[in-house]
């Protein structure tokens, strides 16, 4: 006679047999001694790097003195910024007439650098409210560089979703600009939702507009088309360093004394520009440096165009598993044209009621496993959703797991 096991207890063996097979996963193909990092920042960093960078932190390039305890005025020092702005020009192909800065405070003080750098002087009135500029909404990102721009100009937000969820855009030629703007900002990937700019449609901007952009998200994903932007930044914690620095690319024709009046020392690029070696203050020493390494490291291995390859296959193995589990899992951004290839964003079925409750055992079971900063943002439904970032050095055996979860968590439950 066949023994019945309590139902309670079949869960408990089946999840326990689950967790035992993702274990195996990750001994087979992916370090068993790194942890599964989904976090879209800090973000996981090459472990070739971590481990060039742990070999000379004490005593780097043989003159016995740590990067950490190097004075920002020495030629130790500047030799560190040359080369680290050399390799990332060299990865980029960044134009000459651009500028590059490591600036301080993240791409968040750029928020607000942004617009007291191009709006200029007030002109005839004493306010700088009565100038434009046009702020292209998709999500979450786009809202905070809007909200600090606010401060400084009367913002026109261009394609508005009232329901602030971002999941597709308008067609481009019914974006509304206001053809006086002093500039165009956008945000070239939003990591709340998945959402990515894949063809960015210069064509609809303002003719005379700068193009400024957030590449905090996709910056050393692929080529940059530089002809077409006046300004672009990223924070370097996601893509090439650890946090504190962000890589800010300014056509040099507008990094002038013509800024705003009482702007800060600390958002004023023509201070960091006209200061000796571009340095007005003291670097991120150690985010300049590992910044470096990564960039010598993706140079290595071919560059921007080896890159843009990862990040199509890696997203791809997501995004196949996603769209042929017969709607067991979905995606918020559906359409290519806006699909993130750095952070796959999905639900399980609608994600309410009883899926809900599936959503919150997919990241009760990741969370069991050791897999780091997978639950995201509930949008739009009562769940958190599941977020899967992958930015340049995350190696596709990782993906290769979570695609394999995928697969037996709906073995498990549909």
């Amino acid at each position: 006679m066949a023994i019945r096991v309590p139902a309670a207890a079949a869960r408990a063996s089946q999840r326990s047999d689950a967790l035992a097979q993702t274990r195996r996963w990750l001994r087979t193909g992916y370090s068993s001694s790194r942890s599964m990092n989904f976090s879209a920042g800090n973000a996981p960093l090459p472990l070739e790097v971590l481990e060039r960078a742990q070999k000379e932190f004490v005593n780097w390039a043989g003159r016995g003195v740590s990067i950490l305890e190097m004075g920002y005025r020495t030629d130790n020092f500047r030799e560190v910024m040359a080369d680290a702005e050399e390799k990332f020009r060299r990865l980029q192909e960044i134009p000459d007439d651009f500028e590059v800065h490591f600036l301080n405070g993240g791409a968040t003080l750029q928020f607000a650098a942004v617009p007291m750098n191009l709006l200029g002087k007030p002109g005839r009135w004493n306010t700088t409210h009565y100038k434009t500029a046009n702020y292209i909404r998709s999500g979450h990102w786009s809202e905070k560089a809007r909200d600090e721009a606010r401060m400084y100009c009367h913002v026109h937000e261009v394609c508005k979703d009232p329901k602030d969820l971002y999941f597709g855009m308008p067609d481009p030629k019914d974006w509304d600009f206001e053809g006086h703007g002093v500039y165009c900002h956008y945000t070239a990937a939003d990591t709340r939702q998945g959402f990515e700019f894949q063809q960015f449609p210069f064509e609809v901007v303002p003719k005379g507009q700068w193009l400024v952009c957030d590449a905090s998200a996709n910056l050393g994903s692929k080529p940059w088309d530089w002809k077409n932007h006046d300004v672009v930044y990223a924070a370097a914690h996601k893509n090439f360093s650890t946090s504190g620095v962000c890589y800010t690319v300014i056509r040099k024709s507008l990094i002038t004394e013509d800024v705003l009046p009482g702007t800060p020392t600390m958002c004023n690029w023509n201070r960091f520009q006209t200061a000796p070696d571009k340095v007005w203050t003291v670097p991120v020493t150690f985010s300049v440096w590992l910044g470096k390494l990564t960039c010598e490291w993706m140079l290595e291995r071919g560059g921007l165009p080896a890159f843009e390859d990862l990040a199509i296959r890696r997203s791809n193995l997501l995004y196949d598993a996603i769209d042929n589990s017969q709607g067991f899992y979905n995606t918020f951004v559906t359409d290519p044209l806006y699909r993130s290839r750095m952070q796959v964003v999905f639900t399980i079925r609608d994600g309410m009621g009883k899926n809900e409750a599936l959503v919150s055992k997919f990241l009760e079971e990741t969370d069991a496993m050791g897999w780091l900063d997978v639950r995201s943002h509930p949008l739009g439904i009562p769940s958190d959703a599941i977020r899967i970032t992958m930015y340049n050095p995350q190696p596709i055996e990782a993906i290769e797991v979570v695609r394999e979860f995928l697969h037996d968590f709906q073995r498990r439950h549909e």
